[in-house]
């Protein structure tokens, strides 16, 4: 009888006969320019990339005006070429020079939007010369986005919301160092109807963003450039049960009566304070009156403003 060999037949390519799912998996522990390679392996290996769903493109590390071009082109390529949706997606790029063209972010947007993008990242730092870029207005009316990051590139608003409503599938937004632009008349009086988180830092100009969000539950505004009426905080009092902000980012005038106007925040359980400065009057009136107003708060936490030390010889 003949013996069964225990060693695998000469140019038997074992890795391209994965399973599927697990070549999947293989390629989201991989970063893009890796998993991008193994479509180098076989055909299998191929179409497994082609369809793959996970990107991201973090070009910190690029030098010169060229190789810069043609990371732009490549991402482009790499959109356009999918053959299955894109659930993640991320761009990131921190450069003193060269940022993509808003006709680029535009069409990865455009693209993104259509084919099933569940996770997206856009973080553009412009040239010290330039103005940021917008958000692409593609965005605003997509249904399948759940959660939104964007960092250095500025929100306008749609020019027409739908019913009223934009980012219909979003629940949570993380904007940092984003203008609010007054000019958009779109910006004003939206509706996000699944928002359940919202947080922004460093953002400039938040006023502008009114807008009502009947599920939210989570509210950060923190170190911002340009310090918020108290009344824009009012609406979302009312609903929210986590709010956390840098004390200094509220605008409290010297004749406000607080009071007046300030709702019961039933649903309030957890507060957070950044920069609290005990010998600052107006924060004191300022976390009272916030106090007086939660009274089913469970949890607060205040971060002290560092003390100047004189010392007195």
């Amino acid at each position: 009888m003949a013996r069964r060999s225990s060693r695998s037949k000469p140019g038997l390519d074992l890795i391209s006969e994965l399973p599927e799912d697990l070549k999947h998996k293989i390629l989201e522990r991989l970063d893009t320019r890796s998993a991008a390679k193994t479509a180098l392996v076989s055909r299998q290996w191929k179409d497994v990339w082609l369809r793959h769903g996970q990107l991201a493109f973090d070009w910190h590390d690029c030098h010169g005006e060229d190789e810069f071009v043609s990371v732009v082109k490549t991402i482009t390529n790499v959109l356009l070429l999918r053959t299955g949706p894109v659930k993640r997606f991320s761009f990131s790029i921190y450069r003193e020079f060269d940022t993509p063209e808003q006709s680029d972010v535009d069409v990865w947007c455009r693209f993104l939007s259509r084919n099933g993008i569940e996770q997206l990242y856009l973080g553009i730092l412009p040239h010290p010369d330039s103005e940021n870029l917008t958000i692409p207005s593609c965005i605003f009316s997509c249904q399948t986005i759940k959660r939104l990051y964007v960092e250095a590139v500025d929100f306008c608003g749609p020019v027409c919301a739908p019913h009223g409503s934009i980012l219909s599938g979003v629940t949570s937004i993380i904007f940092t160092a984003v203008e609010f632009k007054a000019k958009a008349s779109g910006i004003r009086g939206v509706n996000i109807p699944n928002l359940e988180e919202l947080i922004l830092h460093a953002c400039r100009r938040i006023d502008n963003f009114v807008f009502s969000a009947p599920k939210l539950k989570s509210l950060t505004v923190v170190y911002t450039f340009s310090r918020i009426e108290l009344k824009w905080f009012e609406l979302h009092l009312l609903r929210i049960k986590t709010l956390c902000l840098t004390i200094d980012s509220i605008l409290v005038k010297p004749e406000s009566i607080i009071q007046e106007w300030f709702p019961t925040a039933m649903n309030l359980q957890v507060i957070k304070l950044h920069g609290f400065a005990f010998l600052c009057q107006k924060h004191i009136v300022l976390v009272i009156q916030l106090l007086k107003k939660c009274p089913n708060l469970l949890e607060l936490g205040i971060e002290i403003e560092p003390k100047v030390v004189l010392s007195h010889s």
